[in-house]
């Protein structure tokens, strides 16, 4: 009895695959063989892509402005983005002016009055307020002393604060400089860009790619613009809140809120921190205990998430609190800091990758099927 044999498709079908397998796990292996050469890819490509990019965002969040005085017949396009220009220097001037004192007269205060209080707490105070008792706590500063474990951790930290600083401080500072003038031109030519890049796109393709560039543009740009807004009103609403129970340093304590709010989900709690360590610490001086400032932390969470959030934000991200979560410590983990400040935009974004190309394969499926009812 003969075997079945195989069909010649299947076959080659197999043949093709194992083909592209093996071709893939050469270039891995040559990928690895010359590592540092691909890391010197990498960072002359990260020096062009991270200005780029950031110009790119901003412009998302100055151009609907842009596009608004030029309807309401303030041009040409060079007038309209002087006077943007212009009032963004104007805010960033102003807080300067009004909020940088406030900022600078709160930490000048800390280090010339609670700091050495704080200091005193964590080494005489907290023996006393230590849960398990004083025998432990002894215990565990002895072997802290003994093992010296702050010494060296502080040994290593400085070192490592000041190499990151120096590194990071000259792509910064060159970012900060090349980012107006790279913003200026993408502003000033922003739909001659646009069509230059549609130009490239095979005409077959060119109506849905531009469809998709839209769709993906009009996603981050809310997302950017409603999270510049929630971050002001949260910030604005927690230091009013914290200057209402009396705690100190409440403007920097709610800048905190502010900032950290970019973060979904991790960012309230990492705001918390500060202000419930503070106040735990200091509550000697006559300020509000813990309890109080982890309450009013968890009404500001309950306002963002029930009030500013949907006023503000809308449901344009349209992701499950899960997704946002995992996609925080995924692209956390592949570009640090900026994959999780970002980790919202990028799922949104692909959601929308995957959303519009299962449209356009239904979409394209329905014209097969009346294509196949028609001719029958």
């Amino acid at each position: 009895m003969n075997p079945k044999r195989i069909p010649d498709e299947t076959l080659n079908r197999v043949i093709k695959y194992l083909v592209i397998t093996l071709l893939g796990l050469a270039i891995l292996f040559l990928m690895i063989q010359f590592r540092d050469f691909w890391l010197w890819i990498a960072d002359a490509l990260q020096a062009v892509i991270v200005p780029a990019v950031a110009g790119y965002l901003i412009a998302l969040l100055i151009f609907p402005l842009i596009r608004y005085l030029e309807r309401k017949g303030i041009g040409p396009r060079f007038l309209s983005l002087g006077i943007v220009f212009l009032l963004a220097a104007g805010l960033i001037a102003a807080a300067f002016v009004y909020l940088m004192p406030l900022f600078v007269a709160e930490v000048t205060n800390f280090f010339n009055n609670d700091f050495n209080t704080i200091l005193d707490y964590f080494t005489v105070g907290l023996r006393d307020d230590f849960i398990f008792g004083t025998d432990l706590y002894d215990q565990m500063m002895a072997y802290i002393n003994e093992t010296n474990l702050i010494g060296n951790f502080l040994d290593n930290l400085l070192p490592s604060a000041i190499a990151y600083l120096s590194g990071a401080l000259l792509p910064a500072l060159t970012i900060l400089f090349i980012l107006p003038v790279i913003l200026i031109y993408y502003l000033k030519d922003y739909e001659i860009i646009g069509k230059n890049l549609r130009s490239a796109i095979p005409v077959r393709h060119e109506k849905n790619i531009t469809e998709f560039g839209s769709r993906l543009n009009q996603t981050v740009g809310k997302y950017l613009r409603g999270q510049l807004l929630l971050m002001f009103a949260i910030g604005a609403a927690a230091t009013i809140a914290y200057k209402l129970i009396g705690l100190k340093y409440f403007f920097v304590f709610g800048l905190i809120v502010g900032i950290t709010n970019i973060i979904p989900y991790f960012g309230s709690v990492i705001a918390a921190v500060p202000p419930i360590l503070y106040a735990a610490t200091a509550v000697q001086t006559g300020g509000p205990g813990p309890l109080i400032v982890l309450a009013v932390n968890v009404g500001l969470q309950f306002v963002e998430g029930n009030i500013f959030q949907p006023i503000i934000m809308g449901h344009q991200l349209s992701l499950h609190p899960l997704v946002i979560i995992l996609s925080i410590f995924f692209f956390g983990a592949l570009f640090g800091g900026w994959g999780v400040i970002f980790a919202s935009p990028i799922a949104a974004s692909i959601r929308v990758t995957v959303g519009f190309f299962k449209e356009k394969r239904l979409e394209r499926e329905a014209r097969e099927s009346q294509k196949s009812g028609a001719g029958g």
